[in-house]
């Protein structure tokens, strides 16, 4: 049989793009990373692995992570993790309650990639800048260690009327840590803008209602509006997480043009939620929602990085008091993340979206991420599940093609 050339020709391209298409390079991008089959089914679900063959990052994206503290010398977290701001006049012991959470954040999104060890962030190739947020003296947790190491049988109900009569050191408690939540953060913001982040973390739950309700002033309230006005005018993209309460909040920081506001989801793209019995308390908790959520990332089964060492597992005193908690690794994996870990999820793909394309403002990356989702709920966006569950593949099609 003869084959024209021109169909010869045909045949050659269409081998060419067939090979050169990103939906067929999975393989190529698979980590070495012993852990990694841990994230397979995450990787999976967002259609990591065929995404990096558009980008797996950047070094001219910085990704600011704003967190109570960071394991700096973790060893998957090496040459990722840069140690930046410090928020003043406040505790950055290098104990697992406060370096706990950074560190897992951090390593979300970062974590290194090829390395033979542990798990690969979602934007490998990209580096975290840390503003260390601090704690302040935490009092309800010290009166609360210190009650059911007393009252090991104890339940919740007799642990609430112990507290009754704390009732003026609880007050005073409240307000100072009341203030400095959106001081805190508010200072990191203006450090990392001042750095030249493209995208900022913050896993922190930022209710304005629950702020203003808590009597905090319209002077520190104004400090942190003040603060995401400063990220949008230096074109700066913020991730906050929706919060785990599992009701409905409108009222954050920021606005849809430079703000997002991340859902969690289970791997079955259910929305989180579930009720769990602390001390005798059924206690429901949940992914927020409403009118101010965006988008939806899963948070089942998270493999991430904690802290590497046992000397960050034991101390006398701190912020919250004596700890002795068990050191079983530098590693685990969260039943479910949270609301925390799907903002990390995201900040990952915003980072991506910008190292692909960084000539596109902050709100044109916001509209693509939202348009690059896959559909949850009902049709179209709702305030239970936003623009839906992020697709890293379909995302990333969309910016490359963007003009």
């Amino acid at each position: 049989m003869i084959i024209k050339k021109s169909v010869l020709v045909k045949i050659l391209i269409l081998m060419i793009i067939f090979l050169a298409n990103p939906i067929f390079s999975q393989e190529n991008n698979k980590p070495n990373d012993s852990l990694f089959y841990k994230q397979k089914k995450i990787f999976d679900k967002l259609n990591v692995l065929k995404a990096w063959s558009y980008t797996k990052g950047s070094s001219e994206i910085l990704i600011g992570v704003i967190e109570s503290g960071f394991d700096f010398f973790h060893p998957d977290l090496k040459d990722q993790l840069i140690p930046g701001y410090y928020a003043p006049n406040l505790y950055h012991n290098e104990i697992y309650d406060i370096i706990g959470h950074g560190t897992f954040v951090s390593s979300i999104i970062v974590a290194n990639y090829n390395n033979k060890i542990g798990i690969t962030g979602l934007a490998p190739d990209c580096k975290v800048l840390a503003a260390s947020q601090g704690m302040p003296e935490h009092t309800l947790l010290k009166l609360r260690n210190k009650f059911f190491e007393e009252n090991p049988n104890a339940d919740i109900l007799a642990f609430q009327k112990e507290m009754a009569n704390h009732e003026k050191e609880l007050n005073e408690w409240a307000k100072r840590w009341g203030e400095f939540v959106p001081l805190s953060i508010a200072k990191s913001i203006t450090y990392l803008v001042d750095q030249g982040v493209k995208v900022i973390n913050i896993s922190a739950y930022l209710n304005l209602d629950l702020l203003e309700s808590s009597g905090i002033s319209n002077d520190i309230i104004n400090k942190l509006h003040n603060a995401f006005e400063y990220a949008y005018k230096n074109d700066v993209i913020i991730v906050i997480g929706a919060g785990n309460n599992a009701k409905e909040v409108v009222n954050y920081p920021g606005n849809d043009n430079y703000t997002i506001v991340v859902g969690a989801t289970l791997l079955n793209d259910e929305r989180w939620e579930e009720e769990v019995d602390y001390k005798g308390r059924i206690i429901k908790q949940g992914s927020n929602y409403g009118n101010r959520l965006t988008v939806m990332a899963p948070v089942e089964s998270l493999a991430v990085c904690i802290p590497h060492d046992i000397r960050f597992y034991s101390s006398k005193d701190g912020p919250t008091g004596e700890i002795n908690e068990e050191f079983e690794g530098m590693y685990d994996i969260l039943s479910c993340g949270g609301t925390s870990s799907a903002t990390a999820i995201v900040t990952s793909m915003v980072a991506l979206v910008r190292s692909a394309r960084i000539d596109l403002n902050a709100k044109t990356v916001i509209e693509i991420i939202k348009k690059g989702c896959d559909d949850l709920g009902d049709e179209g966006y709702d305030i239970y599940t936003g623009y839906g569950r992020i697709n890293f593949l379909q995302t990333l099609r969309l910016a490359k093609d963007y003009n």
